[in-house]
């Protein structure tokens, strides 16, 4: 598989424990933690299945396997077939492994470029919380995935005893996807055959140190496994794995020469839903450590996967998108580690998220549990003394060459990522006009709007579809509008002419205006504009038109949750008279207020990787009023998404080294659409750290 991502480095653990602390530091307290079922009420147990009875075709066995994938996601496996001196072989290299000195184990350490090796895996922020856990990941299978600088490190016995456990548990791995094919009454080689041919294998060794506050910290994360299946081998006798059933946290006993199996996210993609992987964390003991040996199989990362044509039926529509099984993977690495946030990234949502718009028109009081947000950061109040204004930019004096705006301009994109742009040259008719006709547009009747409804499988649209999460008080109407072929023919031929020729002519302004800023920003960074410019030959360009009715209870909703833009500028255009815009600016929220016949403009992420992190995206939000709509027109503009994006090369120095890697357009936008905007975890992600 290609490289799927990497992790900032950590401190280990397990040399942590080792000295006489009392008190946990605090990057690794977890302390709002749902504790387990206590184990004196009547406990479930997770399901035990016996593989000698698969195998012998015995139809009870085969329904209880059936049960287990759909209610639980986990059993434990006996009489398994493994040669019980292949497993203790292993059980008794991996502890010693696990222990080495710290002198030994740090030829084996992660690198900033790679997540193989001792660390830990999904820490994309310095400010995120840390595991309790020293864990060391490797991919196994095929072969030629094999980590040069890693394999011939190893010890020779623990590299004998890999190979015989790897090809042992691979072997199984194929034998319960069988059964399960089996089991869901569809012809094995729909899965096995194509899905699973020349799988790929990687194992994650956990080793958690005991630690003096064991119920504020975690050993892992709750999270779903983002293979097909997970083989794991408890390796002492400490126990600490739990999994979440019916809201509940219950603890797993592993039995003794038993293995825990648990079905992966995209088991669950093949399968429509069917079975279903299901979140589990790891706790820690107060006295003894404990180990174990998590063996994840999944498909090639070049194979697309989605859910199997037989399980697909008038009765059970498709569940999931198909998606390359690489695509996947990158999104899942990208993030903290976190409930199953990446599988809700390709489920379809047969569901839209209701109408704010014809919400807010009912007499409510309250608003529904689904848009609470009732721990809103406050802004700083307007009674608060000297509050700081978002600088202001005249583009007539840029143009005019003035080298004070210059500095001004400068100095906005580095300390504020936004500014207010004035004379900015866009005809006022066209704005006008643009403003009136997105205005009627969002107060159309109902009927009228569901023609341009968003859809489970085209994004653009009014709305956006129902996920786990809380939802915005918005209803946002989303449109790709250069270049001109990627323009959405179920949309743009049925808006009214008005608006239509009014889009057209806004479109192609504000694409010129862009262009214009990003060329004196050049400039004002001391660099040649064509080395930032060719980026943005043939610019895609989007608008997101938000409509923000008026809210009984405005401090408990948020219109736009924090986030940063993931393209290179927005231009903004408020609509009417009500504010809402938010900055964060050094820790506090910040409100814009709005400058007749003015943009308001932002520096997006991939603007701050071209500079090098010198011009800054900033976190936003937007909040809602109790009395009055707010509307506005956001557009976006970004390089299309073959070009590749990285740190400008006479911006990047020996005192100022690169801070982001490269990477296409495209699959940055993947990442940032795979997950619920929030603050700016996707940038964070591409952050090259050069301390170790």
């Amino acid at each position: 598989m290609d490289k799927v991502g990497t992790s900032l480095l950590v401190p280990s653990v397990q040399e942590l424990a080792k000295q006489p602390i009392i008190k946990v530091p605090e990057q690794y307290l977890h302390p709002n933690q749902d504790p387990p079922v206590i184990s004196n009420t009547a406990l479930p147990q997770v399901p035990v299945i016996d593989l000698n009875k698969l195998l012998s075709e015995d139809v009870t066995e085969l329904e209880k396997l059936d049960q287990a994938c759909k209610e639980w996601g986990f059993f434990q496996l006996i009489n398994h077939g493994v040669n019980p001196s292949i497993v203790e072989n292993m059980k008794k290299d991996i502890k010693e492994f696990l222990t080495l000195p710290m002198g030994e184990k740090k030829q084996f350490w992660q690198t900033p470029e790679e997540l193989e090796g001792f660390g830990q895996l999904f820490v994309v922020s310095e400010d995120q919380k840390l595991e309790w856990a020293d864990l060391f990941f490797i991919n196994i299978l095929p072969k030629n995935t094999r980590n040069p600088r890693l394999f011939p490190r190893f010890p020779q016995q623990l590299r004998d005893n890999l190979e015989n456990y790897s090809s042992e548990v691979k072997k199984l791995c194929l034998t319960i996807i069988e059964r399960m094919a089996i089991a869901l009454k569809i012809e094995p080689n729909e899965l096995v055959d194509y899905v699973f041919e020349d799988l790929c294998q990687s194992m994650r060794w956990n080793y958690y140190p005991p630690c003096p506050q064991p119920e504020n910290v975690i050993g892992i994360n709750p999270h779903s496994d983002a293979g097909a299946l997970t083989i794991l081998l408890q390796v002492n006798e400490t126990e600490g794995l739990q999994i979440k059933k019916d809201g509940k946290w219950i603890p797993v006993k592993p039995l003794p020469n038993a293995f825990v199996v648990n079905v992966g996210d995209m088991l669950e993609i093949l399968t429509n839903g069917i079975y279903r992987s299901i979140e589990h964390r790891a706790t820690i003991n107060s006295e003894k450590e404990r180990i174990s040996i998590a063996t994840f199989h999944r498909p090639r990362g070049n194979r697309e996967i989605g859910p199997t044509p037989s399980l697909v039926t008038s009765e059970r529509a498709a569940s999931f998108k198909r998606i390359v099984v690489a695509d996947y993977y990158k999104a899942f690495f990208s993030r903290e580690l976190q409930g199953k946030s990446c599988l809700d990234f390709v489920r379809i949502q047969n569901e839209i998220v209701p109408c704010v718009q014809e919400l807010a028109k009912q007499p409510i009081t309250k608003v529904p549990e689904q848009y609470l947000r009732p721990n809103i950061d406050p802004p700083l109040g307007s009674n608060t003394t000297s509050l700081p204004h978002v600088p202001i930019i005249d583009l007539n004096k840029l143009l005019s060459e003035d080298v004070i705006e210059l500095e001004k301009l400068d100095h906005a994109c580095k300390e504020w990522g936004f500014f207010q742009l004035i004379n900015h040259g866009v005809n006022p008719s066209l704005v006008e006009n643009m403003k009136r006709s997105v205005q009627e547009f969002f107060n159309l009747p109902m009927e009228e709007k569901k023609q341009f409804w968003s859809t489970p499988e085209d994004l653009e649209g009014f709305g956006h579809f129902l996920v786990d999460q809380k939802f915005d008080w918005i209803d946002p109407f989303t449109l790709n509008t250069l270049p001109l072929h990627i323009r959405n023919p179920r949309l743009f031929p049925r808006f009214p002419q008005p608006l239509r020729a009014n889009l057209e002519n806004y479109s192609l302004e504000l694409g010129k205006l862009c262009i214009t800023i990003i060329e004196r920003m050049t400039i004002a960074l001391k660099i040649e504009p064509k080395e930032v410019l060719e980026l943005f030959e043939n610019l895609c360009q989007a608008m997101r038109w938000n409509y923000y009715p008026p809210c009984p209870q405005p401090e408990n909703v948020i219109g736009l949750d924090p986030h940063s833009d993931v393209g290179a500028l927005t231009i903004l255009l408020q609509i009417n008279e009500i504010e809402g815009l938010q900055i964060k600016k050094d820790g506090k929220w910040i409100p814009v207020k709005s400058i007749s016949n003015a943009f308001v403009i932002n520096v997006g992420d991939t603007l701050e990787i071209i500079t090098n992190g010198i011009y800054r995206s900033i976190e936003h939000r937007a909040i809602v009023n109790s009395k009055k709509e707010r509307i506005s027109i956001a557009t976006f503009h970004r390089p299309q998404m073959n070009k590749v994006i990285g740190p400008t090369p006479s911006l990047v120095t020996a005192e100022r080294p690169a801070l982001f890697k490269q990477i296409s357009a495209g699959d940055y936008f993947k990442l940032y659409f795979s997950r619920k905007p929030q603050e700016k975890q996707c940038l964070d992600s591409m952050r090259i750290k050069n301390d170790t």
